[in-house]
Formats: structure tokens, sequence, C-alpha cells
């Protein structure tokens, strides 16, 4: 993507041919070693579609798959199967920026951590495939998280089968409790840092619009807050690509839909009986770029 921001989410690289290759999750709450966690952590997610077709109509395209095909959600026909995914402004669809919060959270006592991930799923929700690495032994254990990310039945059917394959996670709601006493210590919004949003590199970063080249730029509303939506593209159909080999080439084209949040950071301090930090950023493999990339919400 650019520097900083090594994103594992790509529309060319989200299914495909690429099962086996989906983004993964990494969550710890400490580690066996010095680092000690004496809190338990509630993890929600709140989820959206991971990526912008450019075109506000309220049909979800793929321009991944062939042409026949790349009609993959006509939300605006269907409004009443994604009333969670879309929303309506003046009677306009709005496609994308519309987020669902994990009901069931993932909870992680002191020192466990996981890995989370789906052979086939973009995103791990429960009913989803194996585990790639089932072999894996603390502390990236699977047990009580194989299932993923859980709505415990809040959305619609469509809706599900759409996050599955072009969901991702974009905030995480963490609330922070002592281990030992059960006492609340506090929640905490998280959001990536994305630097190449504000400038510096050659920005191919756009606005999500209302309408291609309508100058009206739509925006994600939380109860955290209202935050403008951009996405990734350098303008056309061509898909990313990239060598690792010597200093590395290629073009990235991902239409990924991201958050401009600056408010949100990306790491808070705990204040509670231990000081520790509570960091979500992501983690990049760096020989393959964004494909063994993974967001990574740690205790530290």
């Amino acid at each position: 993507m650019a520097t900083n921001y090594f994103s594992p989410w790509d529309i060319w690289y989200n299914r495909n041919g690429f099962e086996g290759l989906q983004p993964s999750y990494g969550i710890s709450n400490g580690d066996e070693d010095e680092n000690y966690s004496p809190y338990r952590l509630e993890v929600y997610a709140w989820v959206g579609l991971a990526y912008f077709d450019g075109d506000n109509d309220g049909i979800f395209n793929d321009y991944s798959l062939p042409a026949a095909n790349q009609i993959v959600a006509n939300m605006a026909t269907n409004p009443a199967q994604y009333q969670n995914l879309l929303t309506f402004n003046a009677g306009q669809p709005q496609e994308v920026g519309n987020l669902v919060k994990t009901i069931n959270p993932l909870v992680f006592q002191p020192q466990q951590s996981a890995r989370i991930e789906d052979l086939q799923d973009h995103l791990p929700m429960p009913g989803g495939t194996l585990p790639r690495y089932p072999s894996f032994t603390p502390p990236w254990a699977f047990g009580q998280w194989a299932d993923g990310f859980d709505f415990a039945g809040t959305l619609q059917p469509q809706e599900e089968l759409l996050l599955r394959d072009y969901g991702k996670v974009f905030f995480y709601e963490v609330e922070v409790f002592e281990a030992a006493t059960n006492a609340f210590v506090g929640t905490y919004i998280l959001h990536p840092e994305i630097k190449t949003l504000s400038g510096g590199l050659v920005n191919k970063w756009h606005p999500v619009e209302n309408t291609p080249g309508g100058g009206i730029q739509l925006q994600g509303n939380l109860p955290f807050g209202s935050f403008n939506l951009h996405y990734y593209t350098d303008g056309s159909f061509n898909p990313t690509t990239y060598s690792n080999f010597g200093s590395g080439s290629g073009q990235c084209n991902s239409f990924e839909l991201v958050f401009e949040a600056p408010s949100i950071k990306h790491q808070h301090t705990i204040t509670g009986s231990v000081p520790k930090t509570l960091t979500m950023d992501i983690w990049q493999d760096v020989p393959t770029f964004w494909q063994r990339s993974a967001l990574h919400l740690r205790v530290h």
C-alpha cells in the first residue's frame, strides 16, 4: 500500500484462486515472558465491507471476477436484505461505511493469544471452514476463538455471506477488566494509524463520493464519531501487482475502504493496576508484502 500501512486487504487477492491467503487477525494479551498482563480483555469488532467499487449506486461489484459475475450484491434493489450494511441519504443509497458491531466479544484472559483466520472466508465468522494452522500450540492457539467474529444472528443471511467474502474489522472496542478482581478498568476504541491519508508520498487514496465526481464525500457514522471515507485506487481496473525481488516493484490498486479517523487512537495507556499499552496496528511480513500481513491487537 505505502509506508506504514501494509494492509492485507486487496480486492484482487480476496478469493478466486487465493483461498488459503485470507487475512488473519492476531490478538495477544501479554505473553509468558516479561510482558505480563493482569487484565481480562473483552474485544468487540466493528465490521463492514472492506472495499468500494467507485460507484455509490447500491450495487457492490467485484472487479476481480469475470465481467458476467462482477455484481455480487444488488443492495439497492433488495434493501431489506441488507438493512445493516446499506443506508439511504435523501433517498440515495450509501453502500459502504456502514458498520456492525459483534454481539459476543472475544475474551482473553492474562497471557492468552490467538491468531484468527479462515481457510476460505475473508472475515472469520462462526460456521466457516477450519483454520489454516490448526496445529498451532499456545500462545497461538484457537480454542474458544476459533469461530471468529460473532454477530449472534443480528445480520441478514445475505449480509453474513457478503461479509464472509468482503468484510474486515475497521475498529476494535475493547473493555478491560482486572482479571483478579473483575473490576472494570475502561473501554478503549482503536483504529489503525494510516499516515498516508495525510499526504507525504504520492497519494492514491480517493474520497468516497455520493456519485462519481459528485463532490460530496460520504462519511461513516458511528456512536463514537463521524469519519470521512476513502478508498485506494490508481484509477484503473488493473489488478494489483507486486514483486518481492530486489527492491520490489508493482502497482497497488486494492479498492480498499478506510476511515479517516485521526481522533481515534491506535494506542492507549491502560490505566489499571499495572501500566500497560493497548495497540492496534498491522504487522507486515516483509518478503510477501501484504499477503501475510495481519491486523494485530496487543497488550504490551
